[in-house]
């Protein structure tokens, strides 16, 4: 009965450590040749991934012992023809006592059970399942080893199995390497003033430094896949993942610019990026509000629920493994900023989600839009600021939150049927005059377009133009600046 449940707990799992696969630049790990004549069926590399590795036997209680690792992981599977289990097993015991490894545990043949034993589940998980894997369970041996190097120590498990004279190798190689959590550089002094160089120690390109957010280098590496830039937006932030019975899960609302990115990064394990971010965090010297790490993230429906909750688009796909995710924030001049992570993997690569949310004060506040307010501007000096208009970042679509500046507008008009009117755009700096020029016209279009639809403007008291950068009313260095200078401007028209 021991032995049934010490191969049965090994097979779970040396199922959770060798799935799952993913195709890459193919090679022998440098500690073991592979068997002669043998070709990869799969092959895998991750760095610094955290795994159980079974070393057994059962206690008296039937419980395996294992291993608790963090590590650089290697996973090999090798297929052979024609030749037998016990002789490529030999071979590799021989290789490892050879190289001077401790033989932490064995198991040969029935030792090691059959299908019912729960090998059959293991050899169908590094195949990617069942259909795939045959009868490749048949005659098998198990070995666990360990080596001590300069740099650590390595662990090697190998499972041996075989079908009608074919034979199946599952390698696995742990390298036990030290945290290394300082990879994501960061610019402190964006939280006070606008740093005009990439923080130190940046290996980005140019084109990563102007993709990523100031404040915060991209993991090294990673690929951004997907960005979305929205001003002055809602967003819920989740900070439980499972809520008691009956009470509604804890969020936190946020109102403000929101920059939002999702980078993809290959043969590196969630562990190892979730770490290097929150260093991150801590060197900017943000507060850790929440976090989750692994099953303390739910299970696979709630993982992949949060992670699409945080995505650009909405979507995933398959990452939502070995999830963590954490919600930082401090107190800035400018007001409070909150950053969001997301970390899902699959196949040995990662996936981050990331949000920055800095938060602002409402935008009507700049000037209250009022007909009477607006028309006494108009009689002063010719013309009027409106602020309250809202666009998506690079877009000309009014939003809704508008409503209000555009029933004052109207209410203006309506008043005073003597008064024509440009309803001329304005920009801030950001980006190329002639873009913003372009911008500034056609969201000055859909001001009009949206008056004459909603509020049935007469077509010719109302003329669009858009001056872009051009005539800004604060500097373009602060945030503050370039709020003030995103307008739109009632112009008195003879």
């Amino acid at each position: 009965m021991f032995m049934f449940m010490f191969l049965k707990t090994l097979a779970l799992l040396m199922l959770c450590l060798i799935t799952p696969w993913v195709s890459a630049d193919e090679s022998d790990h440098p500690l073991l040749s592979r068997y002669p004549n043998a070709e990869i069926g799969k092959w895998l590399y991750t760095e610094y991934e955290k795994v159980e590795l079974p070393s057994g036997p059962v206690n008296n209680e039937g419980n395996l012992h294992a291993d608790a690792l963090i590590g650089d992981l290697t996973r090999i599977r090798y297929e052979i023809e024609g030749v037998s289990t016990f002789k490529v097993f030999e071979n590799y015991r021989n290789a490892l006592k050879t190289s001077g490894a401790k033989l932490v545990s064995v198991c040969e043949l029935r030792e090691c059970g059959g299908k019912d034993s729960g090998l059959l589940d293991l050899a169908a998980g590094v195949a990617g399942g069942r259909y795939y894997i045959g009868n490749y369970y048949e005659k098998p041996y198990f070995a666990r080893a360990k080596l001590e190097s300069a740099q650590g120590d390595i662990h090697v498990g190998l499972f041996v199995g075989g079908y009608d004279g074919d034979v199946w190798v599952q390698q696995v190689v742990v390298e036990e390497v030290p945290s290394q959590n300082t990879l994501i550089s960061v610019a402190k002094d964006y939280l006070s003033v606008k740093p005009e160089q990439a923080p130190s120690g940046d290996q980005r390109t140019p084109e990563e430094k102007q993709e990523d957010h100031p404040m915060m280098a991209r993991y090294p590496g990673a690929r951004l896949s997907k960005f979305r830039s929205v001003e002055y937006e809602k967003i819920s932030l989740p900070l439980s993942v499972v809520s008691p019975e009956g009470t509604a899960p804890v969020k936190l609302d946020l109102i403000g610019d929101i920059s939002q990115y999702t980078y993809q990064a290959e043969n590196v394990s969630t562990l190892k990026v979730y770490q290097n971010y929150l260093q991150a965090i801590e060197n900017l010297e943000f507060s850790l509000d929440y976090s989750c790490e692994l099953d303390e993230c739910g299970g696979e429906d709630a993982s992949r629920k949060l992670g699409q909750r945080m995505a650009v688009t909405g979507g995933i796909e398959n990452y939502f493994r070995n999830p963590y995710y954490f919600v930082a924030s401090r107190n800035a001049p400018q007001g409070r900023v909150v950053v969001a992570m997301y970390f899902g993997g699959f196949e040995g690569d990662v996936w981050i989600q990331q949000a920055v949310i800095e938060e602002k004060g409402t935008e009507t506040d700049l000037i209250k839009v009022d007909a009477d307010q607006l028309y006494q501007e108009i009689q002063q000096s010719g013309k009027a600021l409106v602020y309250g208009i809202y666009f998506d970042t690079d877009s000309a679509s009014v939003k809704a939150e508008s409503a209000d500046a555009l029933k004052a507008i109207s209410d203006l008009i309506q008043s005073h049927p003597e008064l024509n009117l440009y309803v001329v755009g304005h920009t801030d700096d950001t980006g190329t005059s002639d873009h913003n020029l372009s911008l500034s016209s056609r969201r000055a279009a859909s001001v009009v377009e949206a008056l004459k639809a909603d509020y049935a403007m007469e077509s010719d008291r109302l003329e669009p133009a858009g001056v872009g950068p051009y005539a800004p009313v604060a500097g373009n260095e602060s945030d503050d600046g370039r709020r003030l200078n995103r307008r739109v401007e009632l112009v008195r028209r003879l």
